[in-house]
């Protein structure tokens, strides 16, 4: 299995970013990975298709994606599609052989923001990807608690899909017209991750006017937020169990 890259220890010994490059073509991912060693600020990461790229985007921050059309499991239509539904804020830049304007189109239509035919001329890409990552989020929250903030999206009134990211941990909380319809964190969804996310403490938040999931989640927002601050008092005054760490226990 092709590994992440950062090529250069000394100037990405910890970059900034993270790029998620999905092909199926071994040999073209590592064309991309040797090639893209201008990129220092990026971490690259690589997937063979759409669905381990979900897997990706489930478990680590990710800032913009580059993908083929071309896959199997899950083809990059399939995968644009639900990046723009859950990921809202995150670019695509598609890489393809594809020359018919009907399924290039498909792609923008879907949401990617840029179609590069294939092989691309690297430095361009490697440009493409620094603007793309410099255009976004739409907004980021400094200085507000999660939960003060979902009760400032209550009392507006508004939809949002929300990034949360602590550490190497990422989560997402999906707001429509003030209410919390659906809440993803790792392998969970729903209230579960929704309790969790609103108990993290200095998390970087970053949001966009948008939400398109399906509502997983039907109670009032005043009553998840109140459900939240009861799940955080029950665990830290639950007495520990052995060999497990605690995260709001100092």
């Amino acid at each position: 299995m092709i590994q992440p890259s950062n090529p250069d220890p000394k100037a990405a010994s910890n970059p900034a970013r993270t790029a998620l490059l999905v092909e199926d073509e071994a040999s073209t991912m590592r064309f991309y990975l040797a090639g893209l060693r201008g990129l220092t600020e990026f971490k690259l990461v690589p997937a063979a298709n759409g669905r381990e790229a979900l897997e990706v985007l489930k478990k680590h921050p990710v800032d913009v994606v580059v993908t083929d059309l071309n896959m199997p499991v899950l083809d990059g239509y399939g995968l644009i599609a639900i990046i723009c539904e859950k990921y809202p804020s995150l670019p695509v830049i598609v890489i393809t052989s594809v020359s018919e304007p009907g399924l290039l189109n498909k792609a923008l239509d879907l949401g990617a923001l840029r179609v590069m035919a294939k092989p691309p001329k690297l430095s361009v890409l490697m440009e493409e990807m620094r603007t793309a990552v410099a255009q976004r989020p739409a907004g980021i929250v400094q200085g507000l608690g999660i939960s003060s903030l979902m009760q400032l999206l209550n009392w507006e009134g508004k939809t949002a899909t929300l990034t949360l990211q602590l550490d190497d941990a990422v989560g997402f909380l999906y707001v429509q017209a003030g209410e919390l319809i659906h809440a993803a964190m790792d392998k969970e969804e729903g209230l579960d991750a929704a309790y969790a996310l609103l108990n993290w403490e200095g998390a970087h938040v970053e949001f966009v006017s948008t939400c398109r999931v399906k509502p997983t989640i039907d109670l009032p927002m005043t009553e998840v937020l109140l459900n939240a601050a009861m799940y955080k008092d029950m665990l830290l005054h639950a007495p520990p169990k052995p060999g497990v760490v605690d995260p709001w226990r100092n």
